[in-house]
């Protein structure tokens, strides 16, 4: 395992460890993520790394999400999501939190 990977697992054992219930609601259990099919898949795989709201202020075309999917893969020591998990994922970012 490298180093980046390792962090990042770390990290977000952390996050998890000290999530607080005012992060969510009863309502939406993956707050500030809006509520939505893919929301659960979206929430696990972009909290391992980074602020859910670095996903929210995104705003991006399904391609750019896609590319942006690539870039953490390639580069950043992300995890590649299985086939059908990136689909819900990029169907879930397109449709709620896409460039409208």
């Amino acid at each position: 395992m490298n180093l980046t990977r390792f962090t990042g697992a770390a990290l977000a054992a952390l996050t998890l460890a000290f999530a607080t219930p005012a992060m969510a609601d009863d309502d939406n259990p993956f707050a500030p993520l809006p509520p939505g099919e893919g929301a659960e898949e979206t929430y696990y795989a972009c909290i391992a790394c980074h602020s859910l709201r670095t996903v929210t202020n995104g705003a991006y075309s399904r391609r750019v999400w896609d590319e942006l999917l690539d870039w953490m893969v390639e580069d950043q020591g992300m995890m590649e999501l299985e086939p059908d998990e990136r689909e819900i994922i990029l169907d879930y970012l397109a449709t709620y939190i896409g460039e409208e």
